[in-house]
């Protein structure tokens, strides 16, 4: 039994999330479908990240267990000629045995894309599209306060349970690139739409509703209602997947202890130039 590992990249707009579901068209059902006909059987695939409906990925990362010794070309070529064009792999290896894709991860990297214009465009990079004056520069201003340890209660969907509402944002930053502004957050684990609805309150930053002095309060208080909105799927991304070794070159029984993280570790990436190679 081989562990591969695929960083895959997909356009979310047409899957309903990444998990696997009955009657719905996912990116895991699809790539398992997919990968059956190389495998001769359904491998059960294992995702970093369980991303929304309608949220795209860069940098998804995937594992399942293989029975077939299959080269690299089987991959990159054979299962990408078989995927769909809002589906593909980037890389492929073999990990160690004890390597999961999500339960080895020690970071994520999103990023979320706006398009300020007074119209929308119907091709390229997909983007939430602002007809309105936004007032950025506040917003990346408001953004550093999200940075360090909290309990994010107030930024997560009613009705998910998780054991606990901390997460550590390591680092955020934004970028002006031309009418398209990207922001970005590292952090050790989101809260389910945390992303966007920090993406929610940032948009009424930019909208003079909140200042961004107010977020360390709207945090403290754990109140839903105090934060913004929940932003649209279509302007977010998992751009990367942070590991303590290589991901391919994991290393068995070596686990780092989340308080060894240091922010520096994580640096943003954001140059526009890995959504169109």
């Amino acid at each position: 039994m081989k562990n591969v590992v695929l960083t895959i990249s997909y356009d979310g707009t047409d899957f309903s999330g990444f998990q696997r579901q009955s009657g719905e068209r996912t990116v895991q059902g699809v790539l398992e479908e997919s990968l059956s006909l190389l495998e001769g059987e359904v491998p059960i695939v294992y995702g970093a990240g369980r991303t929304d409906s309608g949220v795209h990925a860069l940098g998804q990362v995937v594992n399942f267990y293989s029975k077939r010794d299959l080269p690299e070309s089987a991959y990159l070529k054979g299962l990408n000629n078989i995927l769909p064009d809002d589906l593909k792999v980037k890389q492929m290896k073999v990990a160690d045995d004890n390597f999961h894709a999500r339960k080895s991860a020690k970071a994520k990297e999103y990023h979320y894309w706006l398009r300020l214009a007074q119209t929308p465009s119907p091709v390229g990079l997909k983007t939430l599209w602002i007809s309105e004056p936004l007032a950025v520069e506040a917003m990346g201003e408001a953004l550093e306060h999200f940075r360090g340890s909290h309990d994010f209660s107030g930024f997560r969907t009613t009705g998910s349970s998780v054991v606990s509402t901390t997460r550590t944002i390591f680092n955020t930053s934004y970028k002006r690139l031309g009418n398209l502004v990207v922001f970005s957050m590292i952090a050790n684990g989101f809260l389910y739409n945390m992303v966007r609805i920090i993406m929610g309150t940032l948009l009424d930053v930019g909208r003079g509703k909140i200042a961004p002095d107010e977020i360390p309060l709207i945090i403290e208080s754990k109140d839903r209602q105090k934060a913004g909105a929940t932003a649209p799927a279509c302007g977010l991304y998992l751009y990367k997947v942070y590991y303590e070794h290589d991901v391919f070159c994991v290393e068995k029984n070596n686990q780092l202890d989340q308080k060894q993280i240091k922010t520096e570790q994580f640096t943003s990436n954001l140059d526009i130039k890995d959504y169109i190679t």
